[in-house]
């Protein structure tokens, strides 16, 4: 036993010392911050867009541009109630909670829900300046002012020698220039366009055309009415026509679609005697559903966001247990290969057996991926201690979550169980090759194993008891990845112990079967062997 654990702390301190350990250590922590900041970056610098806009009916003009409006003022509320929640005071419990800080809380509620509630409440009381008035008391004095994004969707004159009152097939004919990209609109410079034209000093700007709507003069002609059937129509002259080269963002479609639909509706309510501002009024009523867990105590069956994350919490300790394992075997495999062709092994045989090296090595690198682990959660907590921000804040509350349940001891379970398993598996591979091109080959079908609990995670989060899960659950290579995707869902205990019971068996067998081959192919040199004698290797008593 003593040389096992020399041979460990040998194998340990060769990873630990080298620059690429510690290099693959930050690396991965530190594409997760920048992904962070990255996303945040761009979401604020997201590019002005320009687009035309052509009413030949003379009718939904007023409904595109207020949809313009209400997406510009959807933002500014989703950024305001994100400022608000970031620099709010912290609530005082024996104060009485007053009527605007209510109105404050109800609005990011409302926000929270998707709820387009919140959006007419917003508009119909004043927006930011209401806002701001309700807000500034319940704001932390050094909360900086709040800044108002800029408008993503501005409208551009329509190109000169481009006839408005032409035929639809003409306009488009005329603009395709500006459609392809291959000309570019003159815009105002002081419109917050991000494009350029290394102008000097001038009024006007160029940009690219985003998108062109056109609204035909026939168009109330292509109004759908479910007492009506339907006319045969080309797709492409259908109703409104929404030309734009991006078909990924569809903000601007969407919000134009509710927008003629709204207005389509309300005409609609005129003309038939009913009172728009009454249906509104009744759509905007709602009930409540309280999400209720059976199984917690009386008196805290509410669903809380903690009791959310708490249920996707082990879809983040599998993807960990996936990573870290990815990377302890590369580790186990390249060292194993790499001694074995620079003939260090013989020298380690000389004094040690080869299950002493074998377990040496499994014990070591597994302290380094241990060390790897431990590395990653305290950058992540060091992160939420030394960021300022709301989503800093909510990664808190997820930490809080993970350390108060019983999801720790069953990821140090199964991680150790895992690696002990696959490390066994790959250590054998590495004990048969020469190089690591030799390697692949043999490693591909493991991988492939290792990636179907990863494309399940989700799916079986979202149905911790199903079949699919309590199948997985049972076949050893997947238990570890299935069982700690299933934890927060309390799995019946015939699939705890069962499986425990079976995976203990596999990594004692594993172990056995692995022994045998390490003990005979670490000498080994010349091609890999066939299957037949991998198979001869495990036969054999000696």
């Amino acid at each position: 036993m003593k040389m096992i654990w020399l041979i460990a702390a040998r194998e340990y301190a060769e990873n630990v010392k080298t620059k690429g350990f510690w290099i693959g250590i930050l690396l991965f922590p530190m594409i997760l911050i920048a992904v962070f900041f990255f996303q945040s970056m761009l979401a604020e610098s997201a590019p002005t867009r320009h687009y035309i806009l052509i009413d030949q009916s003379g009718q939904y003009a007023p409904a595109v541009e207020a949809a313009i409006r209400q997406e510009h003022q959807r933002r500014i509320l989703q950024e305001f109630v994100a400022y608000v929640i970031e620099h709010r005071k912290e609530a005082n419990p024996e104060q009485t909670v007053a009527n605007a800080d209510a109105q404050i809380d109800q609005l990011i509620d409302d926000v929270d829900a998707g709820e387009v509630a919140a959006l007419d409440q917003w508009l119909e009381s004043g927006g930011l300046n209401f806002a701001l008035t309700l807000a500034t008391p319940y704001l932390r004095e050094d909360a900086p002012p709040f800044v108002e994004p800029r408008e993503q969707f501005i409208q551009a004159p329509l190109p000169e020698g481009v006839d408005a009152s032409a035929s639809p097939e003409a306009i488009i004919e005329q603009m395709r220039p500006w459609l392809s990209g291959g000309r570019q609109l003159r815009v105002d410079a002081s419109d917050g366009s991000d494009g350029s034209d290394g102008s000097d000093g001038s009024d006007e700007e160029t940009s690219d055309l985003f998108a062109l709507i056109l609204i035909p003069a026939q168009v109330n002609n292509s109004i759908l009415r479910p007492s009506a059937t339907p006319l045969a129509m080309n797709q492409s002259s259908v109703g409104i026509q929404y030309w734009a080269r991006n078909l990924t963002d569809v903000r601007l479609p969407n919000a134009i679609e509710r927008s003629i639909n709204s207005t389509i509706r309300n005409n609609e309510f005129a003309a038939r005697g009913v009172d728009a501002d009454i249906v509104r009024e009744v759509q905007r009523t709602r009930l409540p559903v309280s999400r209720l867990d059976p199984s917690a105590e009386q008196g805290q069956e509410a669903v809380s966001v903690a009791d959310q994350f708490r249920q996707w919490a082990p879809v983040g300790f599998v993807y960990l247990i996936f990573v870290s394992l990815m990377q302890s075997v590369q580790y186990l495999l390249s060292n194993t290969i790499e001694e074995k062709s620079n003939r260090i092994i013989e020298v380690l045989l000389a004094s040690v057996t080869p299950l002493e090296l074998m377990m040496g090595k499994l014990l070591g690198i597994g302290m380094s991926g241990i060390t790897t682990i431990i590395a990653w959660l305290l950058s992540f907590l060091a992160f939420i201690v030394f960021y300022p921000g709301n989503q800093a804040e909510v990664l808190g509350q997820f930490l809080d979550v993970l350390l108060s349940s019983d999801l720790i001891p069953y990821f140090v379970f199964y991680y150790l169980a895992g690696y002990a398993l696959y490390a066994g598996i790959f250590l054998a591979i590495g004990s048969l090759c020469n190089t690591l091109k030799e390697a692949q080959s043999l490693m591909m079908p493991m991988i492939m194993i290792l990636m179907l609990p990863l494309a399940t995670m989700t799916y079986i989060a979202q149905d911790p008891n199903g079949p699919v899960a309590r199948i997985m659950s049972w076949i050893p290579l997947f238990t570890p990845f299935t069982m700690m995707n299933r934890a927060a869902a309390e799995p019946p205990l015939l699939d705890v112990i069962g499986t425990t019971l079976v995976l203990l068996l596999s990594i004692a067998l594993v172990l056995w079967l692995s022994g045998k081959i390490f003990r005979q192919g670490v000498l080994r040199t010349g091609q890999p062997p066939r299957l037949m004698e991998i198979v001869r290797m495990l036969r054999q008593r000696h």
